[in-house]
């Protein structure tokens, strides 16, 4: 059983690939992708999809949390190879509400956009937030 954090987790996943009005067939490869990573399966991301409405939406405390699923958002984005702009508003949005400023999100879109083009794995981020903060 997962918990509603993930399950909310996915669901905004979900919305977000569903930002640009185009909800490409890859972009719903790299959710199931990521989850499969965290131990979800497809048909319980299909039982999220199907009823959100049972679904309380928490967002992440920590800085290091915040910054996972901002990358896997920014997966989503890139699944497609390509940038819209709702989308990346809809990133900076999200940035906003964890309390980055507008700056700072800018550039953790550019960065966490790089690792996604580069395909870095989620269990890698670890090392790449260390590198980043020494």
């Amino acid at each position: 059983m997962i918990n509603n954090e993930l399950k909310g987790h996915f669901l905004n996943l979900y919305m977000l690939a569903l930002s640009d009005n185009n909800f490409d067939e890859t972009e719903l490869e790299v959710i199931l992708q990521i989850g499969r990573e965290k131990g979800i399966s497809r048909k319980t991301f299909e039982e999220i999809i199907i009823n959100p409405t049972t679904i309380e939406i928490q967002y992440p405390i920590n800085f290091i949390d915040k910054i996972k699923l901002l990358y896997d958002f920014t997966r989503v984005i890139w699944a497609d190879k390509k940038v819209d702009d709702d989308e990346k508003y809809s990133f900076l949005k999200f940035c906003n509400r964890f309390g980055f400023e507008p700056q700072e999100s800018e550039e953790l879109f550019n960065w966490l956009l790089d690792l996604a083009k580069k395909e870095t794995p989620t269990n890698q981020l670890d090392i790449e937030i260390k590198k980043l903060t020494n």
